[in-house]
């Protein structure tokens, strides 16, 4: 809240309407929420739609041990 412009004034705007700092708070991590849901949404909907990669591993594969 100390550096962001437009928080800086959606703070005063809320005070000035008489908002504790914790509804302030309260609304401001609802503004952030209704702002991420759409992109984690986009970015869950590309993951399932995309195979996972296989995991990394460390130690060879018993194929290639065996040859």
């Amino acid at each position: 809240m100390h550096c962001h412009q437009p928080t800086k004034d959606y703070v005063a705007r809320r005070t000035a309407e008489g908002k504790a700092k914790t509804e302030i708070l309260r609304c401001l991590k609802r503004y952030i929420a209704r702002e991420t849901y759409p992109h984690l949404i986009a970015l869950a909907t590309t993951a399932a739609s995309h195979p996972a990669p296989r995991p990394l591993t460390l130690t060879p594969r018993r194929e290639t041990l065996d040859k």
